[in-house]
């Protein structure tokens, strides 16, 4: 297909990119839905985001650009749903789409699902219009199930069963790393999986000055401050950025530093009495109770005055965030690319993560960051002690240099070459052709 005449039907179920980040089920790939839909529409795209209706008051149709748009459908009660429970919901998605799309008179070149609950609807979608679906899974849940501890929460029989069945029927499935796709390539019996990563807003995500930004934010001038950014659940790993943060003030106690955490949805009315929100502040139980975990973990380790958690902030906040930091930390146990780690690197501060997933896709060792083995808290700690032992000044220009490959409009650049792909042979013999 060619971009002027494309007319992309995207697909967003369970979360709405335009809903605010750091709740149970918004981060990445809300980002991910929504840029590339705009970087799309900036290629000649016609791109239309089709998510659930979760409100009386949310308006059914929001322009994201010129030649893209949010479309809320209705499909089950008018209400969050956990995500688990919007998978009897998948039917009424489709049917409420392909209600949309006739009375529109829309025709639909390709159907683009993000995460397995999409995939279902879309599997739908595809074969009423007869076009090819292309599938972002995001997370998989058999990697995301092996990385969580014993008594956390696991993701649903449905979910294991669909995935692997969702990746051997698409045309196309996307991965964000190399590590990635061949995790998919297994359950999928060795389907074709096209990496194509996970991509960073330039204009928004440059550096500023760290002094100016500590002194937009109201941050002290002088400590070191080390932060992380994302939603507040196991997989994240907060509990082990927490211990190696301990262990290295016992190594070196006289180092002035203090760990900020962004993300994790706040009561509305809740008023802070001290630096940082507290269990009780959070609006999502799951995130209250993490939090009053990780509270509790801190206090142990001595460490409870120096842990910030501030709660979800403004896409366009987080720059003067990641420019105010000596170091981004990313201790997740798991994540299938890591697009915090490309945003502060566009804003020239190096990330420190554990070598999981996909993140060796977006930090690459010695010029944007370090990778540490997995589960290795003492070598992290080290590595934490030794970068912040060199204060960050000035944001790194290699670092910012290299994060500019991950430029949405290239993003895009690459899902519409696998769209002409699609269109000139395996659209051809879909199985979901007419």
């Amino acid at each position: 297909m060619s971009a002027e005449a494309a007319r992309l039907a995207i697909l967003s179920m369970h979360t709405d990119p335009l809903a605010p980040l750091g709740g149970d089920f918004t981060g990445g790939m809300n980002v991910y839905a929504r840029e590339v839909a705009k970087a799309l529409a900036s290629l000649g795209v016609v791109a239309d985001v089709f998510t659930r209706l979760e409100s009386d008051t949310s308006a059914r149709e929001v322009p994201i650009a010129a030649g893209a748009r949010l479309i809320r459908v209705e499909a089950g009660p008018r209400e969050r749903l956990d995500k688990d429970a919007q998978v009897e919901h998948a039917d009424a998605f489709a049917r409420g789409i392909a209600a949309f799309a006739e009375k529109d008179g829309t025709h639909y070149d390709g159907v683009s699902a993000h995460y397995w609950l999409s995939g279902l609807a879309g599997e739908t979608l595809a074969k009423t219009w007869g076009v090819p679906l292309a599938l972002r899974f995001h997370t998989l849940a058999a990697l995301k199930n092996d990385a969580l501890p014993e008594d956390t929460r696991r993701e649903s029989d449905m979910r294991l069963a669909s995935e692997p069945r969702l990746a051997q029927t698409a045309d196309a499935i996307l991965a964000s790393s190399p590590a990635e796709a061949r995790a998919i390539s297994e359950i999928s019996g060795g389907s074709e999986v096209h990496v194509v990563p996970c991509g960073v807003d330039l204009e928004t995500f440059r550096p500023h000055p760290k002094a100016e930004a500590r002194a937009r934010l109201g941050l002290k001038p002088d400590p070191a401050y080390i932060l992380s950014v994302g939603r507040i659940e196991r997989v994240k790993g907060l509990d082990r950025l927490i211990k190696a943060f301990a262990l290295m003030r016992k190594e070196r106690p006289e180092l002035d530093a203090r760990l900020l955490h962004l993300g994790g949805e706040i009561k509305d009315g809740a008023v802070r009495t001290g630096e940082s929100c507290r269990a009780a502040d959070f609006a999502s139980p799951a995130q209250a109770a993490e939090v009053a975990r990780l509270e509790e973990l801190a206090q142990r380790l001595g460490v409870a005055d120096r842990i910030i958690f501030l709660g979800a902030k403004p896409q366009e906040a987080l720059p003067l965030y990641y420019s105010a930091a000596d170091l981004f930390a990313l201790p997740s146990r798991y994540e299938s690319f890591g697009m915090t780690a490309v945003e502060a690197t566009a804003c020239g501060v190096p990330t420190l993560a554990f070598d999981v997933g996909g993140l060796s896709q977006a930090v690459s060792e010695g010029k944007s960051g370090h990778l540490i083995a997995d589960g290795d808290i003492t070598a992290y700690a080290r590595k934490m002690m030794e970068m912040l032992e060199t204060p960050r000044e000035n944001p790194d220009r290699q670092a910012v240099n290299w994060a500019e490959s991950f430029a949405w409009r290239r993003i895009a650049e690459a899902e519409l070459d696998i769209w002409a792909r699609l269109r000139d042979t395996a659209a051809l013999s879909s199985p979901h052709a007419s």
